[in-house]
C-alpha cells in the first residue's frame, strides 16, 4: 500500500487546460460513421433480413412451381397468295405499332382462349379449375350474384378456365419488331408447351376463320348483285338493238352502215381528186408545149414510155449507120438512100407514139374529172341522209353508253365473284409461327435466387434504415465528447464495464473468510468479503478500470493543487448509474496515496456504500448529525487502504432526511470533518428524482457527475445541469461509467478496447456492474 512521504499535498505536474466544451450538436454522418452505425446496430440490420428471408422461404415452400414455355409468332404484313387476285376481301396487316399491338391483344382475347380451352379440354384439368380459398365465403357475401351468373355449368366452368389461363399466359411484343412471344406457365412442362402451341394455332385458326367468314359474306352479296346487274345489262342491250332497228341504224364492224359508206366515199373522193389533179397537170403540160412549139417528146409520159425509148434507140442506131455509110459510099449511094428511108420511117413511128400519148393524157384527165364529179354527188346525197338521222344516232349513243356501263359493272362484279369464290376455298393466315414452344427443362416460377436476393437486399435496406433511424433517435450518451458538449464541463474519464465472469472470479477469494466472519459485526467487511467491484481499482491496478479511476483522481488532484478543495460530491442524474462504485474506488485510490480521505454515504434513502462495506453499521451520518453518536465512534477505517468511511443507517422517517439535508447540522458535520481530513468524498443521492443531492451540492467544493454509458439520456443530463446551475462553477466534470469498451469502438475508437488492448493486462468481458 502506498503511503505519504510528507504532510504536503500530493503535487501533479501541470497539464494543458481542458478545452471549453461547446454546445452539443448531432454530428454529421460520414461514410466512416455510417459504417460504425451499421456495425453497432448490426442486430437491427440483420433482423429485417432474417424476417424477410423467413417469409421468402415460406413463400417458396408454399407456392406452386411453374414451368413457362414460349412460342414466338411473326405477324407478317406480307401476304402469300396461292390464287393470284388483284385484291382480297380483308386487306393485309398494316406495319404501324397500333396494328401489331392489336394483334397482341387479340392473341390473349377470350375468343382465342375459349378455342384453346375447348380443344385441350382444360375444363377437366384440375390445374385450370378454381381451387377453394379461405376468403371465398367473404367474397360471396359481397358478390351480387352467383359465380355462374345464370349461365350453364359448362359455360361457367369454361369461363373460369379461361380466367385461369389468362392469368397463366403473357403475350409480349419483342421491342418494335413484328415478333410476338406467347408465354404460358403451368405446373407441368409438357402441358405448358402444349398450351403455348395451341394458343398460336388457335390464333391462326381465328385469322383464317375471320377471313373465310368475310369472304363468304362478300361472295353471297356479290352473287345477289350479279343477278340484278345481269338483268340490267340484258335490258340495256335490247333497248339499243330495238332503237337501231326502228331507226335503220344497222351496225357493221362497230359503226352504222351510213357512217361506213360516208367514210368510204370520202376516202374515194379524196383519191379521185388527187388523180384529177395529176391528170390535169399532165394535160396542161402538153398544152403548154403545143402552144410554144416545143418538142412533145420531152414530156414525162413520152420520156417514161418504153416504146418511145426503143424507137429512139433504133433511130440512133440507124442515124449512126447512115453516117457511116455516107462517109464510106457517099450521099448518093443506094445503101445510104435505104438507110435514110429507114430513118424517116422510124421518126414517123416516134411521132405517132407521141401523138397517141398526148391524146391519152387528155382522155385520162376527162375520165378523172368525171369520176370526181360522180363521187362528190354520191357523198352529198349520203350526207343529206346522215343529217336527217343525227338525232336518232345521239339517242343511240346514249343507249349504248348505258348498256356499256351496265356491262362493265356486271363484268367487274362477275370477275370479283369468281376471285372471292376461289379465295373462299383457300384462306391463309397473315401470321406464321417462328419458334414452336419446347418443353422447359427448369422452372420459371418461383425464381428462388431472385426472391432470396430481393429479400436480402430489401432486408438490408430496411435494416440499414432502421439502424440509422434508431441511432438517430437514440438519445443516450455514448462518448465523452457528447458528455462534454451537453454538460459544458470536461469529461474526466470513461470507466469500463467489468464482466460477470471477472467479478465471479474475484468473489471466490472471500470463501475462506466466510468461516471467520461474524455476521453481527458493525465494522467494515473484510476486503475479501467486500463486493469485488468496490475494490477493483485496488485489486486490479493494471486494468482499464483502474486507469479510468486514476484519470479522475488526476483531475481532482490538479484542482486541489490550485484551489482549496475539501468536499467532493459524487452524484448522478438518475439511480443505478454507477456513482457509488465510482465514489468508493475514487476514495480508495486517494487513500492509497496517503491522502487522509473520508467517504461519506450521503444517500440516506438508499445507502449503497453502507450495504457494500458495512451492512451492519449501527451508527452513521444521521446519528452524528443529531448528536446521538460522536463522529469518532461512527467513522469506520479500512486498514488495507487507510480509507475512513462514514456509513448511513436505514431511516424509516423520510421527512427527517430532507430536513437534515437542509439543516445546519449537516453543515456542522462537514465542517467538523473538514478540519480532520484532507478530502471528503460524498456519495450523494441522484439529482433528478430527489432534492437531497441538490442540497448537498450547495455544501460541496467540487461535484463529479456520473453518467451511465448507453443509458443516461441527453435530455436527463441537460436537466441535471439545469438543476446544478446555481453551483455550476463547482462542477468539476462528468465520468462515463459501465462503458463497454468492445462496443465503444463503434463510437469512439481511440478510447475503446481495440485501441487500448495492447496496453492492458486484464481481459474484460460484457456484464453487469453496480
Amino acid at each position: 500500500m502506498l503511503q505519504r512521504n510528507s504532510d504536503l499535498p500530493y503535487v501533479i505536474p501541470d497539464e494543458p487546460p481542458v478545452r471549453p466544451a461547446e454546445s452539443w450538436q448531432y454530428p454529421t454522418v460520414d461514410l466512416r460513421e455510417m459504417g460504425r452505425i451499421l456495425r453497432r446496430r448490426y442486430k437491427l440490420v440483420v433482423l429485417p433480413v432474417a424476417a424477410l428471408l423467413g417469409l421468402a422461404l415460406t413463400y417458396l415452400m408454399l407456392t406452386t412451381t411453374l414451368y413457362t414455355a414460349t412460342s414466338t409468332v411473326l405477324v407478317d404484313p406480307r401476304r402469300a397468295n396461292v390464287v393470284e387476285t388483284n385484291q382480297s376481301v380483308l386487306s393485309n396487316f398494316g406495319t404501324d405499332d397500333a396494328t401489331i399491338e392489336s394483334q397482341t391483344l387479340l392473341i390473349q382475347s377470350v375468343a382465342i382462349l375459349v378455342r384453346v380451352v375447348g380443344k385441350l379440354k382444360l375444363t377437366e384439368d384440375a390445374e385450370f379449375k378454381p381451387k377453394p380459398g379461405l376468403l371465398d365465403p367473404i367474397r360471396r357475401l359481397f358478390s351480387s350474384s352467383g359465380p355462374s351468373n345464370g349461365a350453364s355449368p359448362e359455360n361457367a366452368a369454361r369461363a373460369r378456365s379461361v380466367e385461369i389461363l389468362q392469368r397463366r399466359m403473357k403475350v409480349t411484343r419483342q421491342g418494335t419488331t413484328f415478333l410476338v412471344d406467347i408465354a404460358v406457365s403451368s405446373e407441368s412442362p409438357q402441358k405448358a408447351a402444349t398450351i403455348a402451341n395451341a394458343v398460336a394455332d388457335a390464333y391462326f385458326e381465328e385469322q383464317v376463320r375471320a377471313k373465310h367468314d368475310a369472304t363468304r359474306i362478300a361472295a353471297n352479296w356479290l352473287n345477289g348483285q350479279i343477278d340484278e346487274l345481269k338483268s340490267r345489262v340484258v335490258a340495256s342491250e335490247n333497248a339499243v338493238e330495238d332503237f337501231r332497228s326502228a331507226n335503220n341504224l344497222m351496225v357493221s364492224q362497230g359503226v352504222t352502215l351510213n357512217d361506213q359508206q360516208l367514210t368510204d366515199l370520202n376516202n374515194k373522193l379524196i383519191a379521185a381528186r388527187v388523180q384529177t389533179a395529176e391528170a390535169r397537170a399532165k394535160y396542161e403540160q402538153v398544152q403548154n408545149i403545143a402552144r410554144s412549139g416545143g418538142d412533145p417528146g420531152g414530156i414525162n409520159a413520152a420520156i417514161s414510155s418504153e416504146m418511145i425509148t426503143k424507137l429512139r434507140t433504133q433511130y440512133a442506131d440507124i442515124a449512126k449507120n447512115e453516117a457511116d455509110l455516107s462517109s464510106k459510099y457517099g450521099a448518093r449511094h443506094p445503101l445510104v438512100a435505104n438507110v435514110r428511108a429507114q430513118r424517116r420511117d422510124t421518126q414517123k413511128l416516134i411521132n405517132d407514139e407521141i401523138r397517141r400519148i398526148l391524146d391519152s393524157t387528155k382522155h385520162d384527165y376527162d375520165v378523172a374529172r368525171s369520176r370526181e364529179v360522180s363521187l362528190q354527188q354520191n357523198l352529198d346525197q349520203l350526207q343529206g341522209v346522215s343529217t336527217s338521222s343525227g338525232q336518232a344516232q345521239v339517242r343511240l349513243r346514249e343507249l349504248q353508253r348505258e348498256a356499256e356501263a351496265s356491262r362493265t359493272l356486271y363484268e367487274s362484279y362477275l370477275a370479283r365473284s369468281k376471285e372471292t369464290t376461289a379465295q373462299e376455298s383457300l384462306e391463309m393466315p397473315d401470321s406464321r409461327i417462328v419458334t414452336k414452344a419446347s418443353i422447359p427443362i427448369r422452372p420459371s416460377s418461383p425464381k428462388t435466387m431472385l426472391i432470396l436476393g430481393l429479400a436480402v437486399m430489401l432486408g438490408l435496406g430496411a435494416g440499414s434504415v432502421l439502424a440509422f433511424l434508431t441511432d438517430y433517435l437514440d438519445g443516450r450518451i455514448k462518448t465523452l465528447e457528447q458528455a462534454e458538449a451537453i454538460a459544458g464541463v470536461p469529461a474526466l474519464a470513461a470507466v469500463p464495464l467489468i464482466g460477470t465472469r471477472e467479478l465471479a472470479r474475484l468473489a471466490k477469494r472471500g470463501r475462506s473468510e466466510l468461516d471467520r466472519y461474524d455476521p453481527k459485526t458493525t465494522k467494515l467487511l473484510p476486503p475479501a468479503l467486500q463486493p469485488p467491484l468496490t475494490r477493483y481499482a485496488i485489486d486490479e491496478p493494471g486494468t482499464f478500470f483502474a486507469e479510468a479511476i486514476r484519470a479522475v483522481r488526476l483531475s481532482l488532484q490538479r484542482t486541489m493543487r490550485s484551489q482549496p478543495v475539501k468536499v467532493v460530491q459524487v452524484t448522478s442524474a438518475l439511480d443505478s448509474e454507477g456513482k457509488t462504485t465510482l465514489a468508493i474506488n475514487l476514495a480508495q485510490s486517494l487513500a492509497t496515496l496517503g491522502i487522509r480521505t473520508l467517504l461519506i454515504d450521503g444517500d440516506l434513502r438508499n445507502p449503497q456504500v453502507t450495504r457494500s462495506l458495512c451492512p451492519r453499521a449501527d451508527a452513521g451520518l444521521l446519528e452524528v448529525a443529531i448528536g446521538q453518536v460522536a463522529p469518532e465512534h461512527a467513522v469506520l477505517v479500512d486498514q488495507s487502504t487507510g480509507l475512513s468511511v462514514l456509513p448511513s443507517t436505514r431511516i424509516k422517517q423520510v421527512e427527517y432526511i430532507t430536513e437534515l439535508m437542509f439543516s445546519d447540522r449537516i453543515v456542522d458535520v462537514l465542517d467538523y470533518f473538514r478540519h480532520r481530513y484532507e478530502l471528503i468524498v460524498i456519495d450523494s443521492p441522484p439529482l433528478v428524482p430527489l432534492v437531497d443531492g441538490r442540497a448537498l451540492a450547495e455544501l460541496a467544493d467540487r461535484i463529479i457527475l456520473a453518467l451511465a454509458w448507453d443509458q443516461t439520456p441527453r435530455e436527463v443530463l441537460s436537466h441535471a445541469m439545469d438543476l446544478l446551475s446555481p453551483v455550476s462553477d463547482r462542477i468539476m466534470g462528468t465520468v462515463l461509467t459501465r462503458v463497454d469498451l468492445s462496443r465503444l469502438q463503434f463510437y469512439d475508437y481511440y478510447r475503446s478496447s481495440a485501441y487500448l488492448k495492447p496496453y492492458g493486462t486484464a481481459s474484460l468481458h460484457a456484464g453487469a456492474a453496480r
